[in-house]
């Protein structure tokens, strides 16, 4: 009775953070799932002018139903391997994306064959790839595919506006995000590429949209609002693309649109280290994504401004909650910001006052990263506090995560100040038996001091301060401090400091062994980073 009185809790502190649509969107979708379509082909819209490229991806079909995604390399047995549930189903949903299909290194031949296998083992409705996020990012890839000189069919072009149709009727509107703006994009790329009263239609559908959520999840410091560094970069690369399809059509791009461009890739400026890569907060991995580089080089092809030069010193993202400074010889990233919109905090951890620490060229302190989205242990602990570089008081989660995508109660941003070289955030975790954790952070050109202050009914608890070592760092407790490379971690008000092992996942389906360091203490700690 304990038990289910729980779960009950649980579901109801998760569902009233939902808006009324997305609510109604699911009752509807088990209501009236979308029915099967037959159609015939459009005719095409010309396309003329703008840039005909896109962003560049990386191999993933080998020949011979070999594949590779998310680190994963699997010989599949087809028709059978396209929908089986042994599979993780985020590399099934690589394997319906076709990303594929823009790889330059990958023979137009293999890709025809695989866009043949896809029409003849997936009859309209069934399966994996007719649900609505991979249907969307298929829809687009093969309509770039095409634009970009590739080989559609005439099966192939009338699977495509058959897909398009079911789409229209199974828009994302219960989960809203990331997904509903994939939903949009590819009706936009529809109602360019196609011609016709109905794609009009599909055309005016989808830039209504997206004029909403343009404006609802580019930040207005450029930054997307499920604050991921990996989704910032593929819906600053969507928004790219939308531009670049529009004007190919001759379709009015929305002014807006072009400013937020510049925005986001300014974001993922400040966003990005010396090294090329972007910290790991929230749900984000490397090698799914494009980089800033690429971002920046596609922009500056469709003749859009690109960012100004970092700045020494501090770089606020006021909106996003992170922030940058920019030391003589590092690079320090902090968070102090919320798990994410409070309708969508599926990609969120609890990492508030989180950080990563650059220095003399080497990722030093790293976020843990995300290795899977699989239910499990694997992804709880990902998303746990103790994976991050925050405090942990007892054994309290920061908000109260679970399944793979939920998020009950939250802790909040009670306090949040930026300064020339300060930067201060308070939050108060949720329940009964709340505390406050309030941090500072201060810089100079070479030293980084983080105090740490616990108050509240846990004021007298066991806290745990953790720094994450990358994999290639080799930290040693020696006389009370930690000594790493040729730079040293002195700590006042501990009881306790040892360094032990976590897995560093900075890719999907790849954990490394790296050091941890835990520091013990009560009510108050003081941290300082001498480089």
């Amino acid at each position: 009775m304990i038990r289910r009185a729980y779960q009950i809790g649980l579901y109801w502190r998760t569902l009233r953070h939902l808006r009324p649509v997305q609510v109604i969107n699911r009752i509807h979708r088990k209501l009236f799932p979308p029915k099967k379509i037959s159609t015939s082909a459009y005719p095409l819209r010309h396309l003329a002018g703008s840039t005909r490229t896109f962003v560049n991806k990386p191999v993933s079909y080998l020949g011979e139903c070999r594949f590779i995604f998310l680190n994963e390399e699997r010989q599949l047995l087809l028709p059978r391997d396209w929908n089986n549930a042994g599979i993780p189903k985020l590399w099934l949903y690589n394997l319906h994306y076709f990303e594929g299909l823009l790889c330059a290194k990958t023979p137009a031949p293999l890709k025809e064959q695989l866009i043949a296998a896809w029409l003849r083992d997936n009859p309209t409705g069934h399966g994996t790839g007719w649900e609505p996020y991979p249907l969307s990012l298929r829809i687009v890839n093969w309509i770039k595919w095409s634009l970009t000189g590739g080989s559609l069919s005439a099966d192939a072009m009338q699977s495509l506006a058959v897909q398009v149709r079911f789409l229209c009727a199974s828009l994302e509107y219960h989960l809203l995000g990331n997904h509903l703006f994939a939903n949009a994009k590819a009706l936009v790329f529809a109602g360019s590429f196609f011609k016709g009263t109905e794609a009009e239609s599909w055309l005016h559908k989808g830039l209504k949209i997206l004029c909403d959520q343009v404006k609802e999840q580019f930040l207005p410091d450029g930054g997307h609002f499920e604050l991921s560094t990996t989704y910032h970069a593929l819906l600053t690369e969507d928004l790219l693309d939308l531009i670049n399809i529009m004007r190919m059509a001759s379709v009015p791009v929305p002014n807006e649109w072009a400013g937020a461009a510049v925005r986001a890739l300014k974001w993922l400026c400040v966003m990005t280290r010396p090294d090329g890569l972007p910290p790991l907060f929230n749900d984000a991995a490397y090698g799914i994504t494009p980089t800033y580089k690429e971002l920046s080089d596609y922009a500056e092809r469709l003749g859009i401004s690109q960012p100004a030069a970092l700045l020494p010193g501090m770089n606020d993202l006021s909106h996003s909650g992170y922030f940058r400074y920019e030391g003589k010889n590092f690079s320090f990233f902090g968070d102090i910001g919320p798990i994410g919109p409070d309708y969508i905090p599926g990609h969120g951890h609890c990492d508030m006052l989180n950080f990563e620490f650059y220095a003399n060229g080497q990722p030093i302190i790293v976020d843990t990263g995300t290795s899977t989205y699989e239910m499990g242990d694997a992804r709880l602990s990902e998303r746990g506090t103790a994976a991050h570089n925050t405090v942990q008081v007892e054994d309290r989660e920061q908000s109260e995560i679970w399944a793979s995508f939920r998020v009950a109660r939250r802790a909040k941003i009670i306090e949040r100040k930026i300064s020339d070289n300060e930067a201060v955030g308070i939050i108060k975790s949720y329940g009964r038996g709340a505390y406050t954790h309030h941090r500072r952070f201060n810089f100079s050109d070479h030293t980084v001091s983080i105090q740490d202050d616990i108050t509240g009914t846990h004021a007298g608890a066991i806290c745990r301060a953790r720094l994450h070592f990358h994999p290639d760092a080799n930290p040693e407790v020696r006389d009370g401090k930690i000594v790493c490379q040729d730079f040293g971690i002195i700590f006042s008000g501990a009881d306790k400091i040892e360094i032990t092992d976590y897995f560093y996942a900075p890719e999907f389906n790849k954990r490394i062994p790296a050091k941890v360091a835990v520091i013990t203490f009560r009510k108050s700690l003081r941290t300082e980073i001498i480089v």
